[in-house]
Order: C-alpha cells, then sequence, then structure tokens
C-alpha cells in the first residue's frame, strides 16, 4: 500500500501533466518557506499561476476543493510574494493567480483564479 506521501506526489505529477496539457509550462513543484508549501507554480503566458493541489479518494472526508480553507489560502498567498521576491519579480506588477485543482478519485477539477 502507498503511503500518503507517494500518493500526493503521484497526484501532484497527474496535476502537472493535465496543466501541461492545456498549455500551462510548471515551473516550480512543492515550493517550501517556513509558513506554506506551494505545489505547483506554473506560468500561462506572463502570469505566474500558484496551484494547490488536493486529492481525496471518495467523499468521505468532503470534496477535495472544500479543503482549500482561507487560513490556508492565506499562507500560500505569502508564500507566493516570497516566491517572486525571491525573483526579484515586482508582486504589484507581476501577473499572478491562484488555482486549485482537485483530484477526486481520477476526475480532476481546475479552479481558476480560485482566491
Amino acid at each position: 500500500m502507498a503511503n500518503k506521501r507517494s500518493v500526493g506526489g503521484n497526484r501532484e505529477q497527474l496535476a502537472g501533466q493535465y496543466l501541461t496539457d492545456k498549455g500551462m509550462t510548471v515551473i516550480a513543484r512543492n515550493y517550501h518557506t517556513r509558513m506554506a508549501e506551494i505545489d505547483l507554480i506554473c506560468k500561462e503566458g506572463d502570469t505566474y499561476v500558484f496551484v494547490e493541489v488536493k486529492y481525496r479518494s471518495g467523499l468521505a472526508q468532503g470534496h477535495p476543493l472544500e479543503a482549500v480553507t482561507p487560513a490556508k489560502q492565506g499562507r500560500i498567498r505569502k508564500a507566493a510574494l516570497m516566491f517572486l521576491e525571491d525573483r526579484n519579480l515586482i508582486p504589484d506588477v507581476t501577473p499572478i493567480r491562484f488555482d486549485v485543482v482537485g483530484i477526486l478519485d481520477e476526475e480532476i477539477f481546475h479552479v481558476e483564479d480560485a482566491f
């Protein structure tokens, strides 16, 4: 039986391939800061897209899209600012958005500009 980390990694790869197939370029995976991790960072044209990936095998714990709480969103925003600063990009000028990819069993739900 696969552990939680390997299942999550496999689902993140699946989400990355899904986004690549939609025309995005994955530029970073599992970007870590002290306060949060961003699962995928993509570019779509000039826009940096920060992506949270959530997986559920069933609905017993709710839909995966429901798992991105306001607190989690805040941590991801702060981590995104750190990513931009690390690359000398100006947050007020650089186009960004936050997407969520929810995977329920094998079905993928992509919410652009989720928060």
